[in-house]
Order: C-alpha cells, then structure tokens, then sequence
C-alpha cells in the first residue's frame, strides 16, 4: 500500500509540473520546484502597524488600501481635476471588431468583481459576438458600467522586509468583459497611427524592448566608431502609470484624435474605483482621480500616449523609451561639452515631466559615459543641486550596458543566474524524462541567459564571452543527461541533446533579427533604415548580404555592421518570406 501510495503522489507530481512546465509564467515553474525542496512559497501576510504584528485580514485590506490610495495622493499633489466634458457618441463597434478582439485574449483564471475567469468570458462572446457588438456600442454611447471601473487590487510583495507596507505593489484584475471592451478601443486607437512616435517602443506592434535595446546600442557603437564619447542617463520616475492625469491627457488629444474615441478613452479614465483583497476579505472601495489602471489593456498604451511629446524638448540628443523606462544619450569629442549639455538637458526633461504631473527621483538617476577610453569613477553632473555620479554600468530594460561595451559586467548575472536555475533543475531529474527536462532547460535556462542576445552576442564578442557561454552551454546539456560525473564528451552531449551551441545560436539570432526588421520597412523602428542602407545584392550570388561600414572594432557592434554570416544564407529573402519559412530556413543553415 506504501508504494502505491507513493507512485500516486510521484505521478501527481509530474502532471503538476509538466503543467507548470508547458505553462508560459516563470514564477509559476519555480514555484513548482521550490514545493519540490519543501519551501513554503505563500507565506500569509502580516504587517507591522504601530509597533504590532497585524494578521487579521480585516485590518490589513484597509491598511493596504489607505497606502496605496495615500501614496498616489500626495505624489500627485491631489491635483486630479475633472474640468472636461465627456459626450455620448458611439464608436459603431462591428461584430468582426469583436470576433478579432476575443481572439486576442489570452485564457486566464483570474477574475475581477464579476467573478466570470477570461477563459470563460472568451467562449460566452465568440458563441454570440452580435449580442456582445450591440452591448459594446449601448456602452460606448451610455458610459462604462462603473462595475467595470473597480479593480480588485492584490498586494504582491517585492523585496525587503515582509511586515512593511511600503515593500508591496498593488496588482489589479478588472472585469472579463471590460477587458474585452478595452481590446476593441485599443484597436481604434491603433488605427489612428504611431501617435506615440518613433522612439517609444513600449506596447506596439514590431517594437520591444530587444529593438529598443538595439537603438540605444547602435548610437552608442556608432558614435564610439567615429571617436566620439557618449553620455546616457535614465531619470527614475515614482508610480509613473499612477500619476497620469486625465484633464492634461484630454488636453494633449483633444486635436489628435476622433471626438467619439476621445470621450470613449475619457469615460475609461474617470470615475476608477478599487478595492483590495486579501484571501475572502475585502477593502471598503477608494476612488482614484488620477492614472491608468495597471493590468488593463489601455492603460499601458495610454501612458506612452500621455509621454509623446517628450521628445519635442530634445534637439541633438538621442532618446529611446519603453514604457516609463526612458534613456537620454548625447555624443561628443569633449567629455566636459558633454557634461555640460547633459545637465542641461536633465533640466529640461525634469520640469517637462513636472508639468504632465510626473515625479522623479533625481537621486536614482542613472548616470554611464560610454568611451574607448578609461573614464573617472569620479564624473560626476550637478542637477539642481543634487550631485548625479557616473557609474561604469548602467541597467537596461534587463541588459547591464558597462562603459566600454565589452558585456564582463552582464556575463557575470548570466553566470549568477545560471548556478541558481541549474541547481534548482536538478530536482527535476526524477520527475521528467529527458525530453521533457530539454524542454525545461530550452525555456527556463537557455530562454533567460540568452534575454536580449541579439545587442550583446556578436562575431566580434571577446573570448571572454564565448569561454563562458560554452561552459554555461554543456553544464546544462549534462544536467539533461545526468552526467554529473563529467563521463560523457561535449560532442556526446550535442549529440544527444542536439541543442544549437553559442555560436550557432548567435548567427541564427542575429540574422533572424535583422530579416525581421528589414521585412517591416516602415512599420519598423528607425534602425531598420540603417539596416536597409547597408543592404547589397552580390553580383555573382545574386544573394542579399550587409556591408560593413564600421572604422574600428568597436563599430562592429552596430547590427548593420555584425552580419557578415548573411551571406551564408542562401536565399533571396528581401523578395518576401514568412516567420515560419525564416525559422526553417535560418535553422537549416546555421544550427548543426
């Protein structure tokens, strides 16, 4: 009975985690693992409040409530103003705008007010889109139901100290419909073009934070090509989507967009309520008069909307954004010119971001010069009386960029990361078989040390770079095989496993990147004009290949520059090829 008892529990065990495995959220996979070592991973909250440990739910909603209300309030001054009318005109939602919208939800168990889960709204709508179409439009002519503007807030802690209020976020889940609605504005907004500009690539078609990483790379490579030394910094904004303010909003767009979606997204903004949940127990609800609610699907591309004429003070310098994250850059021969226009330009930035309801932390701010040359620890800028010191790497939407390009300072959280997920995966040797461990080393592993690869592995990364990778590479591919022992050589283990080496994945990547830019012509970021540019047809061949235009070593770190293995792609691909052909064919050619 005790080993039936126990191959119940060992098979339960693995459905769990081949779920948790084919599921797309990290947190959820370890998670399972940590279940695995015995660790409590949900911990019940409890909150230090005057001097006592709290438990009681009861009080802990309202205490989280009061904070989260009281934070927005005093950062925006309490400055919400509601003087802007908000009409009554339809958006004349079609039936297939909601079969197209239902299509694009993703199937979810959570649940907002109404209690109905995403995946079961999703299948009510699709059976009856011409019931929901006229229900759409009686809301875009009558007004949002006001259920729909509650948020039922989740505190998620962060890091620190547990028992203190001040280290939780709030997380919000809203109404299955009203997301579906918000899908469908979200349609029309897009339809009106790229009102965010060029240099946002937060939230938008083609755009992501690996081509915005691309942009700021190419300016740094390209300018330190030239001789030139680059000053970038990123000022930190506090809650950001918490303080955008509906009336300033109302005011950019006015002129911009159709009377109807104006009043529509006005509606959206106006009047949000939200409550916080802790278990069963519920917060009394609090009003909100300013900000996007995070965890809609509006929020987020009313942000960048509400940030684009952010560009309208820069002249000479280079900016690229995602989201909330915003990174200024400006290149020079003279470290001191250099300077000089930074803090002039950190002036700037900070009274535009004051007068849009903004508040910024000069004291985070982030400062790097990029140069050939070894810059002073010492640089430093004076912004309004707040000194802001240059430090030799910078974070970048989840890269860390280091002064002169080289990627040490990245290599070494790769090689954190990596002792921390294989230790972790080597308690799944007795869960999973091999295929399904390969599955889970492919995107658990491979899919985290290789975030962003197309900015930082390049044909002319440092030996440094390769040394690791490889050793990284075979680690994983043995904790596949559970050869611990080291009895199996590196060509027995690609054998086997038959996983591409860091080579063969960096000319796949690359090449793959830039074919996918170049086919978005001018739906694509700026880059993709640069990538064109260096684009030439071989006389002989008749094939595509990229010329090299870089001066110095350096230089070949742009993506334009980097791409001598295209000519190994045999395929006239600028004639047009699709996502799936591309994957096939770059595969063929490039992983042995």
């Amino acid at each position: 009975m005790n080993k039936y008892i126990k191959d119940r529990i060992a098979t339960a065990t693995r459905q769990q985690l081949r779920l948790k495995m084919e599921g797309k959220n990290p947190r959820s996979f370890w998670n399972a693992i940590s279940l695995l070592e015995g660790k409590n991973i949900r911990e019940n909250i409890k909150l230090e409040i005057n001097g006592t440990i709290i438990h009681d739910e009861k009080i802990l909603v309202e205490e989280f409530a009061d904070f989260f209300q009281n934070k927005v309030t005093t950062l925006s001054n309490d400055q919400g103003k509601n003087d802007y009318s908000i009409g009554n005109s339809p958006l004349n939602i079609t039936p297939a705008e909601v079969k197209a919208a239902v299509k694009n939800m993703k199937s979810k168990l959570c649940a907002g007010e109404d209690m109905v889960p995403m995946k079961v709204a999703r299948d009510i709508v699709r059976k009856f889109p011409d019931y929901f179409c006229d229900f759409f439009n009686f809301c875009s002519m009558k007004g949002i139901p006001p259920r729909w503007k509650l948020a039922i807030i989740t505190p998620l802690f962060k890091s620190g100290d547990r028992e203190k209020v001040t280290q939780y976020r709030p997380i919000s889940n809203l109404d299955s419909l009203s997301k579906i609605y918000e899908r469908i504005i979200l349609h029309r907004l897009n339809l009106e073009g790229e009102l965010d500009g060029s240099y946002q690539h937060g939230f938008k078609e083609s755009r992501s934070t690996v081509t915005a990483m691309l942009e700021l790379q190419d300016f740094v490579s390209s300018s330190l090509d030239s001789g030139n030394i680059v000053g970038t910094y990123s000022l930190d904004l506090s809650a950001a989507f918490d303080l955008l303010r509906p009336d300033i909003f109302h005011d950019q767009m006015k002129d911009i967009l159709p009377n109807n979606l104006l009043q529509t997204l006005m509606d959206f903004l106006s009047g949000r309520l939200f409550k916080v949940q802790i278990g069963n127990q519920r917060s009394t609800s609090r009003n909100l008069k300013v900000g996007c609610v995070q965890g809609s699907i509006l929020g987020p591309r009313l942000f960048t909307l509400y940030m684009s004429r952010l560009p309208e003070i820069f002249k000479d310098e280079h900016i690229i954004s995602f989201a909330d994250d915003s990174y200024v850059s400006i290149a020079g021969k003279s470290l001191d010119s250099i300077k000089a226009k930074l803090e002039t330009t950190m002036v700037k930035h900070n009274e535009f971001l004051k007068r849009i309801g903004m508040v910024t932390n000069v004291s985070k701010t982030e400062l790097i010069f990029f140069s050939r040359k070894p810059i002073m620890d010492q640089c430093s800028l004076s912004v309004n009386g707040t000194i802001v010191n240059h430090k030799p790497t910078m974070k970048v939407l989840g890269l860390t960029f280091d002064s002169h390009l080289n990627w040490n300072a990245h290599l070494d959280k790769i090689k954190q990361k990596a002792r921390f997920s294989l230790h972790k995966m080597k308690f799944l040797r007795k869960y999973l078989d091999q295929s399904q461990m390969k599955k889970v080393i492919t995107s658990h592993f491979f899919g985290t040390i290789y975030y962003g690869a197309p900015i930082w592995m390049t044909e002319v990364s440092s030996s440094r770079v390769w040394n690791t990778l490889n050793v990284l590479h075979y680690k994983a591919l043995r904790t596949v095989c559970s050869d611990f022992r080291k009895l199996k050589s590196r060509r027995e283990l690609d054998t086997i496993v038959k996983r591409a080496r860091p080579h063969e994945w960096m000319k796949y990547i690359n090449i793959k990147t830039a074919v996918q830019l170049v086919l978005l012509k001018e739906k694509g970021p700026p880059i993709v004009k640069k990538l064109t540019q260096n684009l030439y047809r071989n006389d002989r061949s008749g094939l595509i290949s990229f010329m090299d235009t870089s001066r110095l070593k350096i230089g070949k770190h742009s993506l334009q520059n980097r791409l001598r293995s295209a000519s190994e792609f045999k395929r006239d691909w600028i004639t047009g090829i699709t996502k799936d052909e591309l994957r096939i064919e770059l595969k063929k050619h490039f992983i042995k």
